[in-house]
């Protein structure tokens, strides 16, 4: 019965190997499921995890998933990656031309055995007990019985990158046929690519598209209403961030006027803790993303306003 990966979580977490396989044969239905509306239509359900499945998944993040290769292509859920958000969007920038592609109801395609698979692609042995293991601590069960990644849970994005591995290696050696003077990201569920060749974007596309109906693992399906094509003569985002035709990146007009308006309340001391936090969370992005605009901002509000709103004060 001992495994070296459940005698390892076991000791991560200070539990004895029989507690832990009991928590892990309860982990997927120990789900709490609620729905949050989309930004522009329709809900999505989250699936929050008790906080002993929390810790199991921590212990395997650590001990197991760490071992697993990500592509460099991949932005999103890197660790020591810094400003993900203005890393992803500086890429594309200096293109014309970019296609922005999503997958439908990324994390629960995704199943067990497409985890398994990269596992056995790098050559990782796991027992039968650790295989059920791992699927149970680290998947949801999902209406109908399915297995699924949990958004909610902290374990889905480091797994997802994981099992994106093979599909982000085949769609970078795409792009590099498509042009050499191209670029391609994907951030979490958002693909990105870009160009300076007018159609180029359109060839990716219909190749990507191919790419993915042909893919086993994971079987995943382009969301085709949500694709944008997108020129410097139009109006391009990327991952909430603004391209500009100079290059350069911004965080957008709404964005910019929303800030100065919780400036404006902050002055007036009718700002409550929540929306501070929000605030604070929007000037430090401002201040790594925009460092023009938050210095415009100091100026007008003062610098000792904008260290109360980053709690620096």
């Amino acid at each position: 019965m001992t495994t070296g990966l459940i005698d390892s979580v076991a000791g991560y977490l200070g539990y004895t190997q029989d507690e832990v396989l009991a928590l892990g044969r309860r982990a997927p239905v120990t789900y709490r499921h609620y729905k949050i509306p989309k930004k522009k239509h329709g809900f999505r359900t989250i699936h929050h995890p008790s906080k002993q499945t929390k810790a199991l998944q921590y212990a395997l993040i650590e001990i197991f998933l760490s071992r697993l290769p990500i592509h460099k292509c991949a932005v999103a859920y890197r660790r020591g990656l810094r400003a993900p958000l203005r890393l992803n969007a500086t890429i594309h920038a200096k293109y014309r031309y970019s296609v922005k592609v999503d997958f439908s109801d990324f994390f629960h395609h995704i199943s067990p055995e497409d985890l398994l698979s990269q596992v056995q692609l790098n050559q990782i042995e796991l027992s039968p007990e650790e295989v059920t293991f791992v699927s149970n601590c680290l998947f949801v069960r999902l209406a109908g019985g399915r297995m699924g990644l949990a958004i909610g849970a902290p374990s889905s994005p480091i797994v997802s990158n994981i099992v994106m591995y093979s599909i982000d290696e085949a769609t970078t050696s795409l792009a590099g046929t498509i042009s050499d003077q191209a670029a391609y990201t994907r951030y979490a569920d958002d693909i990105i690519f870009s160009t300076d060749l007018r159609h180029a974007c359109q060839t990716f596309y219909k190749a990507l598209n191919r790419l993915v109906s042909e893919t086993r693992t994971p079987r995943l399906v382009i969301n085709e209403e949500k694709t944008v094509f997108a020129s410097r003569a139009s109006r391009r985002v990327v991952t909430g961030l603004f391209l500009r035709p100079d290059a350069g990146i911004s965080l957008g007009r709404e964005n910019k006027r929303y800030i100065r308006k919780l400036l404006f309340d902050l002055s007036r001391g009718c700002l409550g803790p929540e929306l501070q936090g929000y605030l604070s969370g929007y000037l430090a992005f401002a201040l790594d993303v925009e460092p023009d605009f938050y210095n415009r901002l100091a100026l007008k509000y003062g610098a000792e306003l904008l260290d109360r709103a980053l709690n620096r004060a």
